[in-house]
C-alpha cells in the first residue's frame, strides 16, 4: 500500500472536518493589518478578519508560507516514510508554488508540486479529489496527478465583486476602470482563466448580477457535478444563487463557506464567488 501525503495551502477553504478526515496537511498564509501580522488558523476567523478589515485605511497585506515551513513539512513526511503531493493556488496570483517548488529542491524524496491554476474551492477540488484517491492506497501519484489535471480542466471559478476598492489597492485592475466602477456603481464579475483574473462583464445591479451568473450556470454545456459557493460578507446574494442553482441545476447540496482571509484582502467586502467542475 502506497503512503502518500496531501499538502496544500489555507486559500483552498477546507474546513477542519476535511483536513481530518482526509489527513490533509495545510500550510496557511499570513495577513498583515496595521503592522500586525495574523495566521488564520489560530489568531482571527474569517468573520473577524472582516471587521478589521472595515476598520484600516490601508489594504491588509498577505504573506505565503515561508520556505522553510514547507521544508518542515517535506522532511518530516518524507521521513515517516511518505511521497507528498503538494497542491496549491496559482501562481498568478501568489509565490506560494514557487516557495513550494524551491523547498522540493531542498529535500530529498518523491515530491511533486502543482499549480493548480485555481484559489479557493476550485483549488479544494483538486487537494479533496487527490486526497480521497491517498487515502485509498491503490494509485500511484502519477495516477492522482492525471486525475487531478482533468479535475482542473473540467473546473470554472466566477467572482462577483461589488466595490472595486480592494481590488484597486491591490493592483488587481485598472485604477480609471475602479474610478468608473465607483462612480456608477459597476459590479464587476471576473472569470479565473488560466491562473489568473479576467473581466466577464461589468452590470449595475444585484439583480442583473444574479441572473448573468444563473445564465452561466443554466447555459453551461456540460452536466455539473459539483458546485461550491463562497462569500466576503455577500451572504444574501451567495444565498439566492444557491437558490436558483438548486432548481436550475438540480443539485441537492451546494456548499457555502466565508472567504479565506487573503482572498476577501482583494475581493473586498460583498464579494461572493461559484465554482463547479462538470463531467
Amino acid at each position: 500500500m502506497r503512503k502518500i501525503k496531501i499538502i496544500t495551502d489555507s486559500t483552498a477553504g477546507l474546513t477542519q472536518e476535511e483536513a481530518a478526515k482526509w489527513n490533509i496537511d495545510i500550510l496557511y498564509l499570513t495577513v498583515e493589518i496595521d503592522g500586525k501580522v495574523y495566521n488564520p488558523k489560530t489568531d482571527i476567523t474569517p468573520e473577524g478578519f472582516m471587521d478589521r478589515m472595515a476598520e484600516t485605511k490601508e489594504l491588509p497585506k498577505s504573506s505565503q508560507p515561508a520556505i522553510g515551513s514547507f521544508v518542515e513539512a517535506y522532511e518530516k513526511y518524507t521521513a515517516e516514510g511518505y511521497e507528498i503531493l503538494s497542491i496549491h493556488l496559482t501562481e498568478k496570483l501568489s509565490g506560494t508554488v514557487n516557495a513550494a517548488r524551491q523547498a522540493a529542491d531542498m529535500v530529498e524524496g518523491n515530491i511533486t508540486v502543482v499549480d493548480s491554476d485555481y484559489t479557493a474551492r476550485g483549488q479544494a477540488f483538486q487537494v479533496l479529489a487527490a486526497a480521497e484517491m491517498a487515502q485509498n492506497g491503490d494509485f500511484s501519484v502519477e495516477e492522482i496527478h492525471a486525475k487531478i489535471n482533468d479535475i482542473r480542466d473540467k473546473t470554472k471559478l466566477y467572482i462577483v465583486v461589488v466595490t472595486l476598492d480592494n481590488l484597486i489597492k491591490g493592483g488587481r485592475v485598472g485604477r480609471m476602470q475602479g474610478f468608473l466602477g465607483s462612480l456608477l456603481n459597476i459590479k464587476l464579475i471576473a472569470k479565473l482563466t488560466d491562473g489568473q483574473l479576467e473581466e466577464e462583464t461589468k452590470v449595475r445591479s444585484n439583480k442583473k448580477v444574479l441572473q448573468y451568473c444563473l445564465n452561466l450556470v443554466k447555459d453551461e454545456p456540460q452536466k455539473i457535478q459539483h458546485l461550491d459557493v463562497v462569500h466576503a460578507n455577500g451572504l444574501n446574494l451567495a444565498d439566492e444563487f444557491i437558490s436558483e442553482t438548486k432548481e436550475i441545476t438540480g443539485l441537492t447540496e451546494i456548499p457555502l463557506f466565508f472567504a479565506d482571509p487573503v482572498i476577501s484582502t482583494h475581493a473586498g467586502a460583498g464579494a461572493f464567488a461559484f465554482m463547479y467542475y462538470t463531467d
